[in-house]
């Protein structure tokens, strides 16, 4: 029988290490989409077993107001520090009117995901292909929290002393 707190441990462990191993079979299809859908499948995980599906979907409408924020800064001018630093103050100012505070770091990085490149690229598409990736590991990242969070934790199945 293992503690409480070890078996949270492990299925957050475990959680993680399926997490990054969908993002790589993803990445391994197609790198852009694959590696940035790592970072948010990442970035939606939460050890917190108690608000684990709270965190996810807020962690996911930050990154998606990221994402959003992102685009139309693109869309609007080509991308300079003046861009990035209004579309963070954006993403702040979003976050702050939808009381997703504790998220605004989630968003911020989504935004730096969405604005930032490597030169010699078609900006739009990798624009685009980075917010799919975003939007496909916030979608895997709250399937994950929903099965170990929700329905594996709240199982019958394994035998956990209360510490």
């Amino acid at each position: 029988m293992i503690s409480e707190k070890q078996f949270y441990f492990l299925s957050y462990l475990l959680e993680c290490l399926l997490g990054t191993a969908i993002g790589y079979f993803l990445y391994k299809i197609h790198p852009i989409v694959g590696a940035w859908s790592l970072f948010s499948i990442i970035l939606v995980l939460s050890p917190d077993r108690k608000d684990a599906m709270n965190l996810a979907v807020n962690r996911i409408k930050a990154n998606l107001i990221g994402a959003v924020v992102g685009l139309i800064i693109f869309w609007v001018h080509p991308i300079n520090l003046f861009m990035v630093s209004l579309g963070i103050a954006l993403t702040m100012i979003a976050c702050e009117l939808l009381k997703l505070q504790a998220a605004n770091r989630t968003a911020m990085i989504s935004v730096l995901i969405i604005t930032l490149h490597e030169p010699g690229q078609h900006f739009w598409d990798v624009a685009l292909e980075r917010a799919g990736g975003v939007f496909a590991g916030c979608i895997i990242g709250v399937v994950l929290t929903y099965i170990f969070h929700v329905i594996l934790q709240s199982s019958r199945f394994f035998k956990i002393k209360k510490t």
